[in-house]
């Protein structure tokens, strides 16, 4: 009787688990592609998310963590990198030189003439403050090549501390940790960016000239 009952404890304690399971049977070589489209793409809709998103995949499909990896990363430098050129055509377009004129991407300029990569580098973990930086460091000439350079690094930076930290506590907290990880994060995620958009329109808003 105690055999039993202790077989089907341990079927219980087995159970929540098949909904990994199944994904792991569902992410096969062959079906790839199907995964990896939408970490590629995803970073041109929201990129934290997309981070986030690999990450938890990637907790859950270990065996397939560089395809996934590689993906984000290709993703999130593909993304970022176009942001250079309306900073660029600010210098002729007018339309574009308004959005130049904002006073966070003006800003971002005046840091960017002293110390364009810790900038760049820098505004890869503040979410509300890249592209201003990126539009920023076209519209005072950054070389797009340090530009990319500065991109890429801090993809990969931002990338890898990610994964990191999502297989770590994977590995300590265990199944459920795939689970609410991703959760946690996104919720951290989103108060960071309320405590800066909170810092930028209430705590520090931007004077204005008396006529």
């Amino acid at each position: 009787m105690r055999r039993a009952n202790f077989i089907n404890f341990t079927e219980r304690a087995g159970a929540p688990n098949r909904v990994d399971t199944m994904m792991m049977d569902m992410m096969t070589y062959d079906k790839l592609w199907m995964f990896l489209l939408p970490v590629l793409f995803g970073p041109f809709v929201q990129e934290d998310l997309a981070v986030i998103g690999a990450a938890g995949l990637s907790v859950n499909n270990p065996a397939f963590t560089p395809y996934i990896f590689t993906a984000i990363l290709a993703g999130l430098f593909l993304s970022d990198i176009w942001k250079y050129w309306p900073g660029a055509a600010a210098r002729t377009s007018r339309r574009a030189n308004r959005y130049a004129q904002k006073p966070k991407v003006a800003e971002f300029a005046q840091r960017m003439k002293h110390h364009a990569g810790k900038t760049l580098f820098t505004v890869r973990f503040l979410p509300l403050a890249r592209i201003p930086a990126y539009v920023a460091a076209g519209f005072i000439q950054v070389p797009y090549w340090r530009f990319c350079a500065w991109i890429f690094v801090s993809a990969l930076t931002y990338i890898t501390l990610l994964f990191c930290l999502f297989h770590a506590l994977g590995e300590v907290a265990g199944e459920k940790a795939k689970t609410f990880v991703p959760i946690i994060a996104v919720v951290i995620l989103g108060l960071l960016a309320a405590g800066l958009y909170i810092r930028r329109r209430i705590i520090e808003p931007t004077p204005k000239n008396n006529p």
